[in-house]
């Protein structure tokens, strides 16, 4: 069965190219009776990266395909890109460093493939807040306290960066408009109104060693309003 994977990419940590090649052979030696093919995007990065990565992923990645433009455009533009390439019966989407376990995506998958699930959601098990820093679990409580309160979602953790979709999941996810982090958000909402749609959640786990990304108060603020924005869509 083939999978698609999309990596969306913005100046990574340096080794990444080395990261999804071990990440994707773990994969392959777990569920050998998958194709996978990673589809990455390059969201307009500035360093980090190089000709030589992407040679050396199209070599060694089979069916490998790499979409890049110069500007940067955020996380949900980059994965809508990838996932109007994406063909394959199952689609998953996570982060350029895998920061989940491979089980846990491939528990993703199986559950996408025998239970004629939709959308699976990544949420992340209760082990999370103990390996990351005191800035990233307050902001998570936060943002999971207030969809919890207005926006009575059945999902309440949005930000796993861990999904797996049908085709027909995949469709809800092209329609979403928020070009940056609370695009996940957005996608649960759409979601939710679908009574067509199956959507269920897969606990998942984060590897150790994983680094984070600083969130800045410009982020925090754009953030902000990309959530009211999901809050008063009708």
């Amino acid at each position: 069965m083939k999978i698609d994977i999309i990596l969306p990419c913005y100046n990574p940590i340096p080794g990444w190219s080395d990261n999804i090649l071990s990440a994707y052979q773990h994969l392959q030696n777990l569920a050998p009776q998958f194709h996978l093919r990673i589809i990455l995007v390059n969201d307009g990065s500035s360093r980090n990266v190089s000709a030589t990565d992407f040679d050396k992923l199209t070599q060694q990645l089979p069916h490998f395909h790499c979409i890049s433009y110069d500007q940067n455009r955020g996380k949900g533009y980059a994965i809508r890109q990838g996932a109007a390439l994406a063909d394959a019966p199952y689609v998953v989407f996570t982060d350029i460093d895998f920061p989940y376990l491979e089980e846990d995506l491939l528990a993703i998958i199986n559950k996408l493939s025998a239970e004629q699930v939709d959308i699976v959601i990544g949420v992340r098990a209760g082990n999370y807040y103990t390996k990351v820093p005191t800035w990233r679990v307050f902001i998570s409580k936060m943002l999971k306290l207030m969809i919890r309160t207005l926006l009575r979602v059945s999902i309440t953790d949005s930000q796993g960066g861990l999904k797996g979709f049908s085709q027909k999941g995949l469709d809800v996810l092209k329609t979403t408009q928020i070009d940056r982090y609370l695009f996940d958000l957005e996608l649960i909402k759409l979601a939710s109104r679908r009574s067509d749609l199956n959507m269920q959640p897969v606990v998942v786990n984060l590897k150790p060693h994983v680094v984070f990304a600083p969130v800045g108060l410009a982020i925090l603020r754009r953030e902000f309003g990309n959530f009211i924005k999901v809050l008063l869509m009708r």
